[in-house]
């Protein structure tokens, strides 16, 4: 099956690694995967048990999770998308602009997509605007360039 993959680290799981597909219906089924390899931008998964086409078409739109022990370390200033998301995000001064919802994807960088009280910000994760990302405290805080959050 092609997977589009979230994280680098997903092309570094080892065989026989136990995951969850999750349905968009939010049913949760438990599976082993039997291999992983990388097709351009895409990843081929293969599970044990599922041996056909037909099969692998009904896990569609679904996501692929593994527990997060199995994720290997990162470098300093790398994060998982699951450790970004949630983060309260402030500016330097202090003022507090929202909560971190989703990431997008970009050519050129990610987007962190803020929501506000009244509003959602897109904010570019350049080392220019994110100053600092805490998550012992769940903060991240960022420096706002003219004309970012009006």
């Amino acid at each position: 099956m092609k997977a589009f993959p979230l994280s680098k680290a997903a092309q570094s799981l080892p065989p026989l690694t136990e995951a969850y597909i999750v349905m968009p219906a939010g049913t949760v089924q438990k599976i082993t995967i039997h291999s992983i390899r990388t097709d351009r931008e895409f990843l081929i998964v293969s599970f044990q048990g599922i041996s056909d086409r037909q099969e692998a078409s009904k896990l569609r739109n679904a996501m692929i999770e593994v527990d997060v022990s199995m994720l290997p370390d990162l470098q300093k200033n790398e994060y998982y998308y699951h450790q970004i998301i949630g983060l309260s995000a402030v500016t330097t001064e202090g003022k507090t602009i929202g909560r971190v919802t989703e990431i997008m994807e970009m050519p050129g960088n990610e987007l962190y997509v803020v929501q506000g009280t009244d509003k959602e910000y897109l904010i570019p994760a350049v080392k220019a605007i994110i100053a600092d990302i805490n998550l012992d405290t769940g903060v991240m805080t960022i420096t706002p360039i003219d004309g970012l959050l009006d």
